[in-house]
Protein backbone atom coordinates (compact mmCIF):
# COMPACT_ATOMS: atom_id res chain seq x y z
CA UNK A 1 0.00 0.00 0.00
CA UNK A 2 1.04 3.12 -1.03
CA UNK A 3 2.10 5.50 2.34
CA UNK A 4 -0.61 8.42 1.00
CA UNK A 5 -3.43 5.74 0.84
CA UNK A 6 -1.63 4.00 3.83
CA UNK A 7 -1.87 7.47 5.76
CA UNK A 8 -5.37 8.06 4.72
CA UNK A 9 -6.14 4.67 6.25
CA UNK A 10 -4.61 5.15 9.64
CA UNK A 11 -6.32 8.28 10.02
CA UNK A 12 -9.61 7.34 9.73
CA UNK A 13 -9.02 4.18 11.62
CA UNK A 14 -7.92 5.74 14.54
CA UNK A 15 -10.68 8.35 14.27
CA UNK A 16 -13.39 5.79 14.76
CA UNK A 17 -11.30 4.30 17.30
CA UNK A 18 -10.97 8.26 19.06
CA UNK A 19 -14.85 8.66 18.30
CA UNK A 20 -16.23 5.55 19.71
CA UNK A 21 -13.96 6.49 23.39
CA UNK A 22 -14.42 9.97 23.29
CA UNK A 23 -17.94 9.43 22.70
CA UNK A 24 -18.49 7.42 26.36
CA UNK A 25 -15.58 9.57 28.25
CA UNK A 26 -16.76 13.06 27.06
CA UNK A 27 -20.58 12.63 27.90
CA UNK A 28 -19.68 11.13 31.42
CA UNK A 29 -17.32 14.49 31.98
CA UNK A 30 -19.88 16.56 30.88
CA UNK A 31 -22.94 15.21 33.19
CA UNK A 32 -20.68 13.93 36.42
CA UNK A 33 -20.73 17.01 38.73
CA UNK A 34 -25.19 17.30 37.94
CA UNK A 35 -25.09 13.01 38.50
CA UNK A 36 -23.22 13.06 41.53
CA UNK A 37 -24.84 16.07 43.18
CA UNK A 38 -28.33 14.25 42.18
CA UNK A 39 -26.98 10.83 43.86
CA UNK A 40 -25.23 12.86 46.87
CA UNK A 41 -28.84 13.92 48.13
CA UNK A 42 -29.95 10.71 47.62
CA UNK A 43 -27.61 9.67 49.93
CA UNK A 44 -24.81 11.92 51.25
CA UNK A 45 -23.04 8.79 52.97
CA UNK A 46 -22.58 7.09 49.56
CA UNK A 47 -20.85 10.39 47.82
CA UNK A 48 -19.05 13.59 48.87
CA UNK A 49 -20.55 16.77 47.84
CA UNK A 50 -18.68 17.96 44.71
CA UNK A 51 -17.43 14.70 44.15
CA UNK A 52 -17.70 15.23 40.52
CA UNK A 53 -15.28 18.08 40.64
CA UNK A 54 -12.96 16.49 42.90
CA UNK A 55 -13.02 13.35 41.05
CA UNK A 56 -11.94 14.48 37.99
CA UNK A 57 -9.20 16.85 39.82
CA UNK A 58 -8.12 13.15 41.07
CA UNK A 59 -7.59 12.13 37.52
CA UNK A 60 -6.01 15.06 36.51
CA UNK A 61 -3.58 14.52 39.53
CA UNK A 62 -3.30 11.13 38.46
CA UNK A 63 -2.37 11.34 34.66
CA UNK A 64 0.22 14.30 35.97
CA UNK A 65 2.31 11.52 37.59
CA UNK A 66 1.76 9.09 35.16
CA UNK A 67 2.14 10.82 31.97
CA UNK A 68 5.90 10.94 33.40
CA UNK A 69 6.23 6.98 33.65
CA UNK A 70 4.42 5.94 30.37
CA UNK A 71 6.86 6.74 28.02
CA UNK A 72 9.42 4.74 30.38
CA UNK A 73 7.59 1.36 31.56
CA UNK A 74 5.12 1.22 28.41
CA UNK A 75 6.76 0.73 24.75
CA UNK A 76 4.76 0.51 21.61
CA UNK A 77 2.11 3.10 20.37
CA UNK A 78 -0.32 0.69 19.79
CA UNK A 79 0.48 -1.27 23.04
CA UNK A 80 -0.13 2.22 24.89
CA UNK A 81 -3.06 2.71 23.02
CA UNK A 82 -4.91 -1.04 23.84
CA UNK A 83 -4.01 -0.64 27.80
CA UNK A 84 -5.21 2.86 27.42
CA UNK A 85 -8.60 2.31 26.12
CA UNK A 86 -9.03 -0.75 28.24
CA UNK A 87 -8.82 1.05 31.62
CA UNK A 88 -10.83 3.59 30.33
CA UNK A 89 -13.78 1.79 30.66
CA UNK A 90 -13.62 1.87 34.10
CA UNK A 91 -14.47 5.40 34.83
CA UNK A 92 -17.75 5.00 33.47
CA UNK A 93 -18.83 1.53 34.67
CA UNK A 94 -17.93 3.27 37.97
CA UNK A 95 -21.70 5.32 37.57
CA UNK A 96 -23.15 1.82 37.82
CA UNK A 97 -23.11 1.53 41.42
CA UNK A 98 -21.60 5.49 43.08
CA UNK A 99 -19.56 5.64 46.08
CA UNK A 100 -16.68 7.47 47.05
CA UNK A 101 -14.38 4.29 47.17
CA UNK A 102 -15.50 3.27 43.33
CA UNK A 103 -15.72 6.45 41.99
CA UNK A 104 -12.52 8.01 42.87
CA UNK A 105 -10.74 4.56 42.57
CA UNK A 106 -11.63 4.85 39.03
CA UNK A 107 -10.66 8.21 38.28
CA UNK A 108 -6.84 7.16 39.26
CA UNK A 109 -7.22 4.56 36.70
CA UNK A 110 -8.58 7.00 34.35
CA UNK A 111 -5.41 9.41 34.65
CA UNK A 112 -3.48 6.44 33.79
CA UNK A 113 -5.53 5.65 30.51
CA UNK A 114 -5.61 9.10 29.77
CA UNK A 115 -1.49 9.04 29.98
CA UNK A 116 -1.62 6.25 27.64
CA UNK A 117 -4.49 7.24 25.19
CA UNK A 118 -2.92 10.95 24.83
CA UNK A 119 0.70 9.87 24.12
CA UNK A 120 -0.39 6.68 22.14
CA UNK A 121 -2.50 8.82 19.85
CA UNK A 122 0.35 11.44 19.24
CA UNK A 123 3.36 8.47 18.61
CA UNK A 124 1.00 6.55 16.61
CA UNK A 125 0.38 10.02 14.22
CA UNK A 126 4.09 10.34 14.05
CA UNK A 127 4.38 6.74 12.79
CA UNK A 128 2.26 7.61 9.53
CA UNK A 129 2.86 11.10 9.38
CA UNK A 130 5.17 13.43 7.52
CA UNK A 131 5.99 17.08 9.10
CA UNK A 132 4.10 18.21 6.53
CA UNK A 133 0.90 16.34 6.59
CA UNK A 134 1.33 15.82 10.89
CA UNK A 135 -0.99 18.97 11.18
CA UNK A 136 -3.45 17.93 8.57
CA UNK A 137 -4.01 14.35 9.70
CA UNK A 138 -4.59 15.74 13.51
CA UNK A 139 -7.28 17.82 12.41
CA UNK A 140 -8.74 15.10 10.31
CA UNK A 141 -8.73 13.10 13.40
CA UNK A 142 -10.24 15.60 15.58
CA UNK A 143 -12.91 16.06 12.68
CA UNK A 144 -13.60 11.96 12.95
CA UNK A 145 -13.82 12.07 16.45
CA UNK A 146 -15.46 14.98 16.92
CA UNK A 147 -18.43 12.82 15.96
CA UNK A 148 -18.51 11.11 18.70
CA UNK A 149 -20.36 13.88 20.60
CA UNK A 150 -23.28 13.36 18.60
CA UNK A 151 -23.26 9.29 19.69
CA UNK A 152 -22.72 10.52 23.36
CA UNK A 153 -25.52 13.27 22.76
CA UNK A 154 -27.87 10.95 20.35
CA UNK A 155 -27.75 8.05 23.13
CA UNK A 156 -28.28 11.22 25.91
CA UNK A 157 -31.28 12.05 24.41
CA UNK A 158 -32.81 9.11 23.90
CA UNK A 159 -32.19 7.82 27.34
CA UNK A 160 -32.59 10.66 29.82
CA UNK A 161 -35.73 11.57 27.18
CA UNK A 162 -37.80 14.69 27.38
CA UNK A 163 -37.48 15.04 31.30
CA UNK A 164 -35.29 13.26 33.83
CA UNK A 165 -37.02 11.11 35.50
CA UNK A 166 -38.58 12.00 39.28
CA UNK A 167 -37.33 9.48 42.09
CA UNK A 168 -38.93 9.71 45.81
CA UNK A 169 -39.65 13.33 45.28
CA UNK A 170 -35.93 14.49 45.08
CA UNK A 171 -36.07 16.16 41.49
CA UNK A 172 -35.08 19.82 42.24
CA UNK A 173 -36.21 22.54 40.02
CA UNK A 174 -32.80 24.66 40.19
CA UNK A 175 -31.08 21.91 37.92
CA UNK A 176 -30.64 19.05 35.97
CA UNK A 177 -31.81 15.84 38.38
CA UNK A 178 -30.68 12.58 37.72
CA UNK A 179 -32.31 9.75 39.22
CA UNK A 180 -30.28 6.63 39.95
CA UNK A 181 -32.34 4.36 37.35
CA UNK A 182 -31.72 6.64 34.36
CA UNK A 183 -27.69 6.93 36.02
CA UNK A 184 -27.33 3.65 35.55
CA UNK A 185 -28.71 3.19 32.08
CA UNK A 186 -27.20 5.69 30.65
CA UNK A 187 -23.33 5.01 32.01
CA UNK A 188 -23.84 1.28 30.89
CA UNK A 189 -24.36 2.52 27.34
CA UNK A 190 -21.27 4.84 27.46
CA UNK A 191 -19.20 1.83 28.95
CA UNK A 192 -20.07 -0.07 26.31
CA UNK A 193 -18.64 2.98 23.70
CA UNK A 194 -15.80 2.45 25.71
CA UNK A 195 -15.26 -1.01 25.32
CA UNK A 196 -15.99 -0.81 21.45
CA UNK A 197 -13.17 1.58 21.29
CA UNK A 198 -10.68 -0.82 22.98
CA UNK A 199 -11.77 -3.53 20.39
CA UNK A 200 -10.78 -0.67 17.56
CA UNK A 201 -7.98 -0.30 18.98
CA UNK A 202 -6.69 -3.72 18.90
CA UNK A 203 -7.25 -3.61 15.27
CA UNK A 204 -4.67 -0.76 14.40
CA UNK A 205 -2.28 -1.47 11.78
CA UNK A 206 1.48 -0.85 12.99
CA UNK A 207 3.62 0.38 10.06
CA UNK A 208 5.88 3.40 9.82
CA UNK A 209 5.89 4.95 6.65
CA UNK A 210 9.24 6.94 4.98
CA UNK A 211 10.41 10.03 6.36
CA UNK A 212 7.32 10.04 9.03
CA UNK A 213 7.87 12.44 11.97
CA UNK A 214 9.00 9.15 13.78
CA UNK A 215 11.47 8.41 11.89
CA UNK A 216 13.18 11.93 12.36
CA UNK A 217 12.71 11.57 15.75
CA UNK A 218 14.71 7.93 16.80
CA UNK A 219 13.90 6.26 20.03
CA UNK A 220 17.23 6.35 21.54
CA UNK A 221 16.65 2.55 24.60
CA UNK A 222 18.08 3.82 27.78
CA UNK A 223 17.64 2.50 31.39
CA UNK A 224 14.69 3.28 33.43
CA UNK A 225 17.05 5.92 35.29
CA UNK A 226 18.51 7.37 32.47
CA UNK A 227 14.84 8.00 31.40
CA UNK A 228 13.58 9.37 34.39
CA UNK A 229 17.00 11.84 33.99
CA UNK A 230 15.45 12.44 30.29
CA UNK A 231 12.07 13.35 31.29
CA UNK A 232 13.55 15.49 33.73
CA UNK A 233 15.87 17.72 31.83
CA UNK A 234 12.88 18.06 29.12
CA UNK A 235 10.55 19.17 31.97
CA UNK A 236 12.95 21.97 32.64
CA UNK A 237 14.06 22.55 28.98
CA UNK A 238 14.41 26.21 28.06
CA UNK A 239 12.38 25.09 25.13
CA UNK A 240 9.84 23.52 27.05
CA UNK A 241 9.64 26.22 29.50
CA UNK A 242 8.81 28.87 26.95
CA UNK A 243 5.62 26.81 26.45
CA UNK A 244 4.55 26.03 29.77
CA UNK A 245 2.06 29.54 29.66
CA UNK A 246 1.12 27.76 26.54
CA UNK A 247 0.31 24.65 28.09
CA UNK A 248 -1.02 25.78 31.29
CA UNK A 249 -3.62 27.97 29.36
CA UNK A 250 -4.98 24.52 27.52
CA UNK A 251 -5.30 23.09 30.38
CA UNK A 252 -7.27 25.68 31.90
CA UNK A 253 -9.52 25.43 29.11
CA UNK A 254 -9.70 21.94 28.77
CA UNK A 255 -11.17 22.07 32.41
CA UNK A 256 -13.35 24.85 31.29
CA UNK A 257 -14.50 22.29 28.35
CA UNK A 258 -15.20 19.24 29.83
CA UNK A 259 -16.51 20.08 33.19
CA UNK A 260 -17.45 23.89 34.25
CA UNK A 261 -19.32 24.71 31.33
CA UNK A 262 -21.86 22.11 30.96
CA UNK A 263 -22.13 22.04 34.61
CA UNK A 264 -22.97 25.50 34.45
CA UNK A 265 -25.93 24.79 31.79
CA UNK A 266 -27.31 22.08 33.93
CA UNK A 267 -26.99 23.96 37.37
CA UNK A 268 -28.94 26.70 35.41
CA UNK A 269 -32.70 26.84 36.60
CA UNK A 270 -33.86 28.99 33.37
CA UNK A 271 -31.59 26.29 30.89
CA UNK A 272 -32.25 23.47 32.68
CA UNK A 273 -36.37 24.17 32.98
CA UNK A 274 -36.54 25.19 29.73
CA UNK A 275 -33.80 23.09 27.61
CA UNK A 276 -33.68 19.85 29.92
CA UNK A 277 -31.26 18.41 26.61
CA UNK A 278 -29.13 21.16 26.90
CA UNK A 279 -25.97 19.14 27.70
CA UNK A 280 -27.15 17.17 24.46
CA UNK A 281 -27.26 19.85 22.41
CA UNK A 282 -23.71 21.29 23.70
CA UNK A 283 -22.54 18.26 22.14
CA UNK A 284 -23.81 18.98 18.80
CA UNK A 285 -21.97 22.19 18.36
CA UNK A 286 -18.97 21.25 19.38
CA UNK A 287 -19.30 18.81 16.90
CA UNK A 288 -20.38 20.89 14.51
CA UNK A 289 -17.55 22.60 15.36
CA UNK A 290 -14.65 20.00 15.00
CA UNK A 291 -16.07 19.29 12.01
CA UNK A 292 -16.06 22.85 10.57
CA UNK A 293 -12.05 23.38 11.56
CA UNK A 294 -11.16 20.23 10.08
CA UNK A 295 -12.43 21.43 6.65
CA UNK A 296 -10.87 25.34 7.39
CA UNK A 297 -7.45 23.57 8.74
CA UNK A 298 -6.97 21.65 5.70
CA UNK A 299 -6.65 23.87 3.09
CA UNK A 300 -5.18 26.18 5.33
CA UNK A 301 -1.88 24.05 5.89
CA UNK A 302 -1.61 23.31 2.59
CA UNK A 303 -1.44 27.41 1.25
CA UNK A 304 0.26 28.44 4.57
CA UNK A 305 4.01 27.41 5.43
CA UNK A 306 3.92 25.78 9.45
CA UNK A 307 0.07 26.80 9.86
CA UNK A 308 0.73 25.03 12.65
CA UNK A 309 2.53 26.86 14.69
CA UNK A 310 1.93 30.57 15.13
CA UNK A 311 -0.70 31.33 12.98
CA UNK A 312 -3.19 28.49 14.33
CA UNK A 313 -2.09 29.59 17.90
CA UNK A 314 -2.89 33.14 17.32
CA UNK A 315 -6.56 32.06 15.96
CA UNK A 316 -7.38 29.62 18.97
CA UNK A 317 -6.01 32.83 21.23
CA UNK A 318 -9.38 34.88 19.52
CA UNK A 319 -11.85 32.44 19.80
CA UNK A 320 -10.88 31.60 23.42
CA UNK A 321 -11.85 35.60 23.88
CA UNK A 322 -14.78 35.45 22.40
CA UNK A 323 -16.06 32.17 23.42
CA UNK A 324 -15.28 33.59 27.68
CA UNK A 325 -16.84 37.14 26.79
CA UNK A 326 -20.00 35.14 25.45
CA UNK A 327 -19.85 32.95 28.55
CA UNK A 328 -19.40 35.46 30.85
CA UNK A 329 -22.36 37.55 29.67
CA UNK A 330 -24.93 34.83 29.10
CA UNK A 331 -24.23 32.19 32.37
CA UNK A 332 -25.47 32.73 35.72
CA UNK A 333 -22.91 33.84 37.94
CA UNK A 334 -22.65 30.91 40.64
CA UNK A 335 -23.77 28.35 38.28
CA UNK A 336 -20.70 26.97 37.74
CA UNK A 337 -20.60 25.63 41.17
CA UNK A 338 -24.21 24.98 42.62
CA UNK A 339 -27.71 24.92 41.50
CA UNK A 340 -29.01 28.41 41.20
CA UNK A 341 -32.17 30.26 39.28
CA UNK A 342 -30.47 33.88 39.36
CA UNK A 343 -30.32 35.36 35.95
CA UNK A 344 -27.56 37.05 33.85
CA UNK A 345 -26.08 39.75 32.22
CA UNK A 346 -28.50 38.35 29.01
CA UNK A 347 -31.26 36.19 29.74
CA UNK A 348 -29.91 32.80 29.56
CA UNK A 349 -31.23 31.44 26.43
CA UNK A 350 -30.28 28.50 23.98
CA UNK A 351 -28.66 31.19 20.52
CA UNK A 352 -25.81 32.64 23.16
CA UNK A 353 -25.48 28.35 24.91
CA UNK A 354 -24.60 27.36 21.21
CA UNK A 355 -22.56 29.98 19.97
CA UNK A 356 -20.17 29.62 22.89
CA UNK A 357 -20.55 25.76 22.41
CA UNK A 358 -19.43 25.95 19.26
CA UNK A 359 -16.65 28.52 19.77
CA UNK A 360 -15.57 25.67 22.37
CA UNK A 361 -15.33 23.23 19.56
CA UNK A 362 -13.41 25.03 17.33
CA UNK A 363 -10.79 25.96 19.94
CA UNK A 364 -11.04 22.23 21.07
CA UNK A 365 -9.51 21.39 17.55
CA UNK A 366 -7.23 24.37 17.06
CA UNK A 367 -5.45 23.81 20.05
CA UNK A 368 -5.36 20.07 20.08
CA UNK A 369 -3.50 20.57 16.44
CA UNK A 370 -1.50 23.35 17.45
CA UNK A 371 -0.01 21.49 20.98
CA UNK A 372 0.64 18.37 18.54
CA UNK A 373 2.44 20.22 16.15
CA UNK A 374 4.62 22.30 18.60
CA UNK A 375 5.34 18.99 20.21
CA UNK A 376 6.49 17.00 17.61
CA UNK A 377 9.09 19.67 17.04
CA UNK A 378 10.48 21.53 19.82
CA UNK A 379 12.87 18.68 20.81
CA UNK A 380 14.06 16.52 18.17
CA UNK A 381 14.28 12.64 19.32
CA UNK A 382 12.66 13.19 22.53
CA UNK A 383 8.91 13.60 21.36
CA UNK A 384 7.53 10.84 23.92
CA UNK A 385 9.29 12.94 26.58
CA UNK A 386 7.94 15.98 25.32
CA UNK A 387 4.27 14.78 25.29
CA UNK A 388 4.93 13.56 28.54
CA UNK A 389 5.89 16.90 29.56
CA UNK A 390 3.49 18.80 28.33
CA UNK A 391 0.69 16.34 29.67
CA UNK A 392 2.23 17.19 33.03
CA UNK A 393 1.80 21.00 33.01
CA UNK A 394 -1.86 20.80 31.09
CA UNK A 395 -2.88 18.43 33.53
CA UNK A 396 -1.69 20.30 36.50
CA UNK A 397 -3.39 23.25 35.63
CA UNK A 398 -6.79 21.44 35.09
CA UNK A 399 -6.15 20.02 38.94
CA UNK A 400 -5.98 23.12 40.05
CA UNK A 401 -9.10 24.28 38.78
CA UNK A 402 -11.46 21.09 39.30
CA UNK A 403 -9.92 21.27 43.01
CA UNK A 404 -11.08 25.56 43.60
CA UNK A 405 -14.36 24.60 41.39
CA UNK A 406 -16.77 24.59 44.15
CA UNK A 407 -15.81 28.27 45.04
CA UNK A 408 -15.31 29.67 41.67
CA UNK A 409 -17.93 31.51 39.81
CA UNK A 410 -18.47 32.57 36.31
CA UNK A 411 -16.38 35.82 36.50
CA UNK A 412 -13.63 33.94 38.55
CA UNK A 413 -13.12 31.36 35.71
CA UNK A 414 -13.60 34.11 33.07
CA UNK A 415 -10.30 35.80 34.83
CA UNK A 416 -8.51 32.97 35.04
CA UNK A 417 -8.94 31.78 31.26
CA UNK A 418 -7.80 35.48 30.13
CA UNK A 419 -5.07 35.24 32.36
Amino acid sequence: MKDELYQHLCTILLGVATLFRYAGYAMASFIVESVLYSAHLRDSSAIISHAGFYGQAVREVSMCVTSLMVPIFFHGSKTVLIIGSFLNCFYTASFLYINNFFFFSANVLTGLARSLTHIGVSTYMMQFSTKDTLARNSARITAIAGSALTIGATLYMFISGAESDVEDGKKSEEYRYYSEEETRIMCGAFTILLFISFLLHCLLPNRQIENSVESENPRVKQSAAKQFKAIAETMINPSILKLIPVLIKQGLFQSFAMGIYPTSLQFSARLSKDYPQMTAYYAYAMFAANLACGVIVEPLTKRIRDFGLRPLFFLTLGLDLLMILICWLSVPNWSTAMPTDAGAFIEPNLLCTLLASFLIGLIDSTSTASSTVYCSRILPGKASHVYAAARFYIGTASALVFLCSPSLSMTHHGIIQVI
